[in-house]
């Protein structure tokens, strides 16, 4: 199975790079990066199946870059950046205009005649935009645009879902060495795995999660934490579907 992969440099998309490279199931992996990069390395992780392509204009797709990608099956969005790197228009740039962009773009890659594309949105995303944080308002407003998108018959092969992960736990050799995340590591990470495990999503399920709906049957998903007519995914419905809680 091919998949494409963006954001492979972050904390929740290096971890869906990891998974997979290790995963049998994923046969190309098609990564989408402004620059290029080394891959991982591991006894168990195959890198001959994945290549970096130099993409630096994510609101435009080029014939020549479609053909690299046809004959994919689904995509996995886990790129973002915290709204307080970038400006209010930057930041509703990279959120809502590029993943809209791609999955338009995307949406007649499959042979199958379905393309999943997985947003990986956050806790706190408001699809009504009533929400106050522009982090909620912006994320929201992605996700109901690209839920939108199958509703037109150019794009009716497109099977989106957004996923809501909550406080990501990244694994040790990949932390942020920021002053923000050592302060927000030792203070509130603690307080959660301890009194609030359910507020926190661990990479290694959530990287599971993501890949298993980009190489599903991209039907609706149904139980605890699913909403938008079962595309949406809260962070409960990502925990228990990570094996996390039962």
């Amino acid at each position: 199975m091919h998949l494409i992969l963006t954001g492979a440099t972050g904390t929740v998309g290096n971890a869906v790079l990891t998974h997979c490279l290790a995963s049998p199931k994923i046969t190309r992996l098609s990564i989408l990066s402004r620059k290029d990069f080394s891959l991982p390395q591991g006894e168990k992780l195959d890198t001959t199946k994945a290549e970096v392509i130099v993409h630096t204009n994510y609101t435009e797709y080029p014939p020549s870059l479609l053909e690299k990608l046809k004959g994919s099956d689904g995509c996995v969005w886990a790129q973002g950046i915290s709204q307080t790197q970038v400006s209010k228009d930057e930041y509703v740039q990279i959120t809502h205009d590029y993943p809209l962009a791609a999955a338009k773009a995307f949406s007649s890659l499959s042979e199958s005649g379905k393309f999943n594309f997985v947003y990986v949105s956050g806790e706190g995303a408001d699809m009504t935009e009533k929400t106050f944080m522009l982090f909620g308002k912006i994320k929201g407003r992605a996700e109901k645009a690209l839920l939108s998108l199958p509703s037109q018959p150019v794009y009716s092969a497109l099977c989106p879902f957004n996923v809501r992960p909550a406080h990501v736990i990244p694994p040790q050799h990949h932390r942020p060495h920021s002053l923000g995340f050592k302060i927000v590591e030792s203070t509130l990470a603690p307080l959660l795995k301890t009194f609030s495990p359910g507020h926190t999503s661990p990479t290694g399920p959530l990287a599971a999660v993501l890949v298993d709906l980009a190489t599903g049957d991209g039907k609706p998903l149904s139980g605890d934490g699913i909403e938008a007519e079962g595309r949406t995914l809260r962070n409960t419905a990502v925990r228990r579907l990570g094996g996390l809680d039962s």
